[in-house]
């Protein structure tokens, strides 16, 4: 018996320890709710009714005011008894009404901030920016747009490492549908612009099939940008005057489940045939990232001590992005009662 009581005391005072170490660390570090996260593509929306969506384990629910451009976002418990509020019914006057008891949510109640921005819906608790980052050229008349979302089977860190990395195209992208090559990348260059921004540009021969997409041209220039936590973009040209810009918000669902929202802008390929024709190549392609993503392992201490103990030549950029990361923590339970804490102290002020 004595035994027990030491193990159970024991028990407690390590939760207690690790719950309130967790937090603390949450705190200090890049709090992922701070940034503007991209949580849909406006036209896949459907507004006439409220929009679900999870950031981490934050359970949030958007509403567009029916008489105004205006967005309203809430988390998706009501504060009377517990109900999700995805099923409620948009009031005349912009209010979220639960369907249980008929408790209005208001927009001057709202739970961060919700905008329009580059054909995408953003929300952010507390951002010191007025705007989300931007996708370069997309404001430019003469690039054509579309839009792309897939749920891909990995976490966060996992997604960022996929969009900076040389050397997968080759195995990852190969075939008739891809764009990879066994020749490898030349003259590559790392830039580090701050401890949240880094880039990367190579020259790479695309394979016969793409070359053929694009008037036969050999050889592309490519840049890759990562912006922490969420944005990366890149742009592809094919002469001087061709070029393909691909931009990626990633939104993490699960540990191991990340949304990638993506944009695809061009200027070479002009007419809504054409563009279909882009949008389908851009879907096989992110098919084929998905195949390697479900592959990768969890994120857990095992893999962090394995993870880049050994790296390739020109690698040096990966060794930046970990560093990066190293200010990441996956938004869970705890961080979302933190968050919701700190709301409230906020209000009642």
């Amino acid at each position: 018996m004595i035994f027990y009581k030491y193990y159970v005391y024991v028990f407690y005072l390590t939760t207690f320890y690790f719950l309130n170490t967790n937090t603390c660390s949450f705190e200090i570090k890049t709090n992922i709710f701070n940034n503007w996260n991209c949580i849909g593509i406006m036209n896949n929306i459907d507004f006439s009714k409220p929009y679900k969506i999870n950031i981490g384990e934050l359970p949030l629910v958007v509403w567009k005011n029916p008489n105004e451009n205006k967005f309203t976002t809430t988390i998706n418990i009501c504060k009377h008894m517990g109900s999700k509020l995805d099923n409620g019914d948009i009031t005349n006057d912009g209010c979220l009404k639960c369907k249980y008891h008929g408790l209005e949510n208001t927009f001057e109640e709202r739970f961060g901030e919700t905008i329009e921005y580059q054909g995408k819906l953003f929300w952010s608790y507390n951002s010191s920016y007025p705007k989300p980052l931007s996708l370069p050229f997309y404001n430019n008349n003469k690039f054509q747009k579309s839009y792309l979302e897939i749920d891909m089977e990995c976490s966060l860190k996992d997604s960022a490492y996929n969009s900076m990395d040389l050397r997968h195209p080759e195995y990852v992208h190969g075939g008739l549908f891809g764009f990879g090559n066994n020749i490898p990348p030349k003259n590559i260059k790392h830039y580090k612009y701050s401890d949240k921004k880094i880039g990367l540009s190579f020259d790479y021969i695309s394979n016969k099939n793409v070359q053929k997409l694009n008037s036969n041209t050999q050889f592309t220039n490519n840049f890759h940008m990562y912006e922490y936590p969420t944005f990366t973009w890149s742009k592809v040209s094919f002469d001087r005057n061709k070029h393909l810009i691909i931009g990626v918000n990633f939104l993490p669902l699960e540990e191991k489940k990340t949304r990638w929202y993506v944009t695809v802008c061009n200027n070479y390929f002009t007419n809504n045939i054409q563009n279909e024709f882009l949008k389908l190549l851009a879907y096989i392609i992110l098919r084929q990232d998905l195949k390697q993503m479900k592959n990768q392992h969890k994120d857990d201490l095992l893999k962090e001590q394995i993870m880049f103990s050994h790296i390739f030549k020109d690698e040096e950029i990966m060794i930046w992005l970990k560093k990066m990361f190293d200010s990441y923590n996956y938004p869970n339970m705890l961080n979302c009662v933190e968050l919701y804490r700190n709301y409230v102290e906020k209000n009642n002020k």
